[in-house]
């Protein structure tokens, strides 16, 4: 929907007013758009810390 909007003529304050988010990443999510297209809407999801192994997690 939020790069719809602008397609619609919908300026940055009122996309950001309709989908309840701030004016700045309104325009971070459509300037992404521009330069890598679709492939923004698929997020890189890092898989946090890495686990501990058996002889790390017990202190002997």
């Amino acid at each position: 929907m939020m790069l719809l909007a602008p397609a619609g003529g919908n300026r940055v304050p009122v996309i950001a007013q309709l989908v309840q988010a701030d004016e700045d990443t309104v325009r971070d999510v459509i300037h992404r758009f521009n330069e890598i297209g679709l492939a923004c809407l698929d997020p890189q999801w890092a898989g946090g810390r890495p686990r501990l192994s058996r002889r790390q997690a017990r202190p002997d």
